[in-house]
């Protein structure tokens, strides 16, 4: 097997242009999650990130799962599995992170989990300021 041919086998049902289109969209969904929560919501700083990492998260998983019904059913089971191994808020949000990451993985989509996963990450960071350490 050559390079392109790992690649294309890594891609999922994704095309390489569906990269920027999935940044873009968790993206601009924590972008509009901090202003729903920080502004529509007048919540302190620390829970509109909250609230823009659970939005950002969304966007990941629909983004990830798009129009396959298999894919959208396994999401639902893992998160209804997860849900008795919840702590904390932050670690519900990140616990339903981590399922996205792994289900886009398991789909056979781990170039484009890990293309959109890193900026992802960016965003978490920014939602757990200092008060997690």
């Amino acid at each position: 097997m050559d390079a392109l041919g790992f690649v294309m086998d890594n891609l999922g049902h994704f095309a390489p242009l569906d990269i920027a289109n999935l940044i873009f969209a968790v993206l601009a969904a924590t972008l509009l999650g901090y202003l729903l929560g920080r502004f529509g919501g007048r919540l302190p700083a620390s829970s509109a990130r909250e609230l823009a990492l659970w939005a950002a998260g969304a966007a990941l998983g629909t983004g990830l799962v798009r129009t396959q019904l298999p894919l959208a059913v396994v999401l639902l089971a893992l998160v209804i599995l997860s849900r008795g191994q919840l702590g904390a808020k932050g670690d519900r949000a990140l616990t339903f992170c981590a399922l996205a990451f792994g289900m886009g993985c398991g789909s056979g989509a781990s170039l484009i989990v890990l293309a959109v996963g890193l900026p992802f990450i960016v965003v978490v960071r920014w939602a757990f300021t200092a008060e997690r350490a």
